[in-house]
């Protein structure tokens, strides 16, 4: 019996194949087995589109990852896409946070951004890289401080393990010290310390079975496989990662 009952897609992995339209790929996403995706893009269909064919493959939209700018300047259009197809958060995939003014920039243009988002009936989070954890002269990392400087009630965090171990960070802890704020975690493998490439995730260090469990004993709610480099296919990566967390 695996540790999880539904396990989803960033679908950023597939995103040569998108190109060429969602259809197919839907398709062969529901066939593996994900029951869920997390959108980087729309591949210019409307909601209705993409809306048919979340229904016609049996796939939730758990998340979109939308960028801050597009956030500021068309959040209504955002949002009226995204309760269209039955999105559940809207996530800010990066932000180039590199001194302790970069985050309290970020944290003010986030604030307004993230009681709208929630008003709206989503969730809003902050997906990190390995940058976020540089630390401020004061010793703290700009993640942690990010956290500090927004309301818990508005902003989760959608941890990148592999960015994160990326760092230097010990995965386990972090989920632990930041427990009340991720409730969506990318899995996502590295192959070592030194190399650091991304690899399938049954072939690298990270352990799999030890971060699901921390991350179901501290409140995750969403797992998402998130694949960037591919040994011989994208598509046999997130059939392989599929696999490795559904066995565990």
């Amino acid at each position: 019996m695996s540790l999880i009952k539904e396990f989803n897609l960033q679908l950023y992995s597939l995103r040569e194949l998108t190109r060429n339209g969602f259809s197919d790929v839907l398709k062969r996403v529901a066939e593996v087995g994900y029951t869920g995706v997390e959108f980087a893009g729309y591949g210019n269909l409307t909601a209705g589109q993409m809306s048919g064919l979340l229904e016609e493959n049996g796939l939730k939209s758990i998340s979109s990852h939308v960028p801050l700018e597009r956030l500021i300047n068309a959040l209504d259009e955002e949002l009226s896409y995204n309760r269209q197809i039955g999105t559940q958060a809207i996530v800010v995939p990066y932000y180039p946070v590199e001194t302790v003014h970069d985050v309290e920039i970020l944290a003010e243009q986030l604030a307004p951004i993230a009681k709208a988002v929630r008003s709206a009936g989503f969730a809003f989070g902050y997906h990190n890289h390995a940058h976020e954890f540089a630390k401020s002269e004061d010793g703290i990392a700009l993640l942690d401080l990010l956290m500090q400087l927004t309301d818990p009630q508005d902003v989760v965090l959608e941890l990148d393990v592999y960015w994160a171990t990326y760092a230097g960070v010990d995965v386990l802890e972090y989920i632990q010290k930041q427990k009340d704020r991720i409730r969506l975690l990318h899995l996502k493998q590295i192959a070592d310390f030194e190399s650091k490439r991304c690899v399938d995730l049954d072939e690298g260090v990270l352990d799999f079975g030890a971060i699901v469990r921390k991350g179901l004993e501290t409140g995750v709610q969403h797992f998402i496989l998130e694949q960037e480099e591919f040994a011989v296919s994208p598509y046999q990566s997130i059939e392989k990662g599929y696999k490795h967390i559904m066995n565990l």
